[in-house]
């Protein structure tokens, strides 16, 4: 994917807002014959790290031990226009909306259960914030089992690369028209698109790592 400045420029707390709205993000990492591995996992973000666990047999968990670089992805689809809405005449300007951040990382593959418990813990008050489970220990026969057959796993951030694919290369008075068009069209995603793209406008509209209220 290219990263053109004009996609890139995003400020880091709108950044960081929009991860952390994501429920799922996709790590990437390299099998021995060179090929990619790839999953989709809960994930719980801590300043620049990003902390997962994994079935120690996981094949990207047998990646990380011996082949530490891998990446880090969140994205969201936000769907596709035609060319008509942009250019009456030009093919070439239908286009697609997305925002994605990729993380280019260093994993560390730990699989002592206290260490699991713990991660699992910081999981859990995230997607789980209510409750409604017993305390996590290692040495409690409801966990011991489980604990033993997963591998925290901590993503150190190298690198951040943002793509917030919005318009911003269409002025203002085109992206107006391509809101309009959104907002009249109305499948399942383009509300949602819609207010990204108006947050390229400036102060005062859609914050894009924030959902719309119902």
């Amino acid at each position: 994917m290219i990263f053109h400045d004009v996609y890139a420029q995003v400020p880091p707390e709108d950044i960081a807002r929009f991860v952390d709205a994501q429920e799922l993000g996709r790590l990437i990492t390299v099998g021995a014959d060179g090929l990619p591995h790839i999953g989709l996992y809960p994930f719980v973000r801590d300043g620049a790290a990003i902390d997962l666990h994994l079935v120690r047999e996981d094949e990207l968990a047998v990646d990380l031990a011996t082949r530490p670089g891998c990446v880090f992805e969140v994205d969201e689809v936000l769907g596709v226009i035609p060319s008509y809405w942009v250019h009456a005449e030009y093919g070439g300007s239908a286009t697609a909306y997305h925002r994605t951040v990729i993380f280019e990382c260093r994993g560390t593959v730990v699989e002592d259960p206290a260490a699991v418990a713990a991660q699992q813990v910081r999981l859990l008050a995230r997607y789980q914030p209510e409750g409604g489970f017993r305390a996590l220990d290692p040495e409690d026969p409801l966990y011991r089992g489980a604990l033993r057959m997963l591998a925290a796993v901590r993503l150190d951030v190298v690198r951040t690369r943002v793509k917030f694919k919005l318009a911003q290369n269409r002025p203002p008075e085109a992206r107006r028209r391509v809101i309009a068009e959104l907002r009249r069209r109305g499948r399942p995603t383009d509300a949602r698109a819609a207010d990204a793209i108006e947050w390229t406008l400036g102060p005062g509209t859609s914050d894009p790592a924030v959902p719309p209220a119902p």
